[in-house]
């Protein structure tokens, strides 16, 4: 393997997300402690930027507690940073993408909300997605079975991080080799023969009431 030019890269991400307001802390518990970090470590990665939600004080203890680990056993481990929220996103998520002769491809970690899910594939970063089970109904695993059915993420299980981890690289080998062009913002509105699939869905899911309803198979468009 040639390793001259690779050597040149930025290290990769990873972007964790929660969203908003719900609480994920199984998830952030999942991704701040030493076994998943020194996964990613062996992996590459040189980032871990969390995204927090309603659990930003837990999490910036946890990262305090971690420091001092680090100090103490690994200096191999991602740097760490943790944000309660932003409204800009994608400058999160972009640098997960990857881009060719500048960034290795990272990935993305995201709870399986639509708005998170969309964002993610309009910005073509390697995603994993798991449901928030603590969620009334456990809505949001159906939307996480859809996207990985549909190709565009990795269903991804609470106690299994780095199965999925190891299943993403294994999936996008040829970019993680050789990342991708630079990112340019999709058209907007989006182009008729465009508007299906996952957007058809997540129109569906936003309108349904998980404590009344669930999402019937024959209601998903996602060709």
């Amino acid at each position: 393997m040639n390793k001259g030019p690779s050597a040149q890269l930025a290290g990769r991400r990873c972007f964790v997300t929660v969203g908003a307001t719900a609480s994920f802390i199984k998830l952030l518990r999942e991704v701040l402690r030493p076994q998943f970090l020194d996964c990613l470590a062996a992996r590459g990665f040189s980032e871990l930027v969390v995204q927090t939600g309603p659990d930003h004080e837990w999490a910036l203890k946890q990262v305090e507690s971690l420091g001092q680990t680090v100090n103490e056993s690994s200096s191999r481990w991602p740097v760490i940073e943790v944000v309660s929220y932003t409204a800009d996103m994608p400058s999160l998520m972009l640098p997960c993408r990857g881009e060719a002769k500048r960034r290795l491809p990272g990935a993305m970690i995201s709870h399986a909300g639509s708005g998170s899910i969309l964002d993610a594939v309009r910005c073509d970063v390697p995603l994993i997605v798991l449901a928030n089970p603590d969620l009334l109904g456990n809505h949001q695993a159906e939307l996480a079975e859809a996207v990985h059915d549909a190709g565009w993420a990795i269903r991804g299980e609470l106690g299994h991080l780095e199965d999925a981890l190891a299943e993403l690289q294994t999936k996008d080998a040829e970019t993680q080799a050789e990342g991708l062009p630079p990112y340019q913002e999709p058209p907007f509105p989006t182009a008729e023969d465009e508007r299906c699939g996952l957007f058809d869905y997540a129109a569906i899911y936003a309108a349904q009431d998980p404590g009344t309803t669930t999402t019937e198979p024959t209601l998903l468009s996602l060709d």
